[in-house]
């Protein structure tokens, strides 16, 4: 079963002109995006192969960006934070120079970009027969929830719009990890890690259940 988190990043830039020495500042918080790939995708010496994450990058010059990492395709990519902002550099400057920026493009290795917002990509995994949970504090502890096909919904650091959460209202079910605000790459460990307890996260006959 694969595992899906989308991650808004309401400030990150959408242009490749990225400085590696400034990922919190003149990029719009690229930091968090990076480390919440990292924690998405990286065990220690290999890969979550069963999991794929998606950032939507809403800063200027030119929102949204969607940028997809699959782990089962991943490739010369590193945990650390300036490794994974040189391939999204990569990715971007791929996608200011294609023609038709609707459809995927691969940019490295289980890297991809396309011109996609969030509300867009939701509903497009609803289509696809997935269920949406909303990682929120204040939603039902998610040890006592019974999780089937997730998308799991972050916000960064100023967190989901108000039209965001409207939105979601009827589609998503809100999961707690903590009553306390945590950051958003470490709300993807702990759900690694309740999945990880309730079993194998790419056996395709085992049903995450709450158990």
């Amino acid at each position: 079963m694969t595992r899906e988190f989308i991650f808004k990043a309401n400030k990150t830039i959408t242009s490749p002109e990225i400085n590696l020495k400034d990922l919190p500042g003149s990029c719009g918080r690229l930091d968090l995006v990076c480390r919440c790939i990292s924690d998405s995708l990286f065990l220690s010496h290999d890969i979550r192969r069963d999991t794929i994450f998606y950032s939507i990058l809403c800063g200027p010059p030119n929102p949204p960006v969607c940028i997809k990492f699959v782990g089962s395709e991943l490739k010369k990519v590193s945990p650390d934070e300036r490794n994974i902002a040189i391939f999204i550099k990569k990715a971007l400057k791929k996608f200011l120079d294609s023609k038709n920026k609707e459809e995927w493009i691969e940019s490295t290795p289980g890297i991809y970009v396309r011109k996609i917002g969030f509300k867009d990509l939701v509903m497009e995994k609803i289509r696809e027969g997935k269920n949406i949970y909303y990682l929120h504090k204040e939603g039902k502890p998610i040890e006592e929830v019974s999780i089937e096909k997730p998308v799991f919904i972050l916000g960064d650091h100023i967190g989901l719009l108000e039209e965001d959460e409207s939105f979601l209202k009827d589609k998503a079910i809100k999961v707690s990890v903590s009553p306390l605000e945590l950051h958003a790459n470490h709300c993807i460990v702990i759900v690694h890690n309740v999945l990880d307890k309730r079993g194998i996260g790419d056996d395709p006959n085992y049903s995450y259940s709450n158990r």
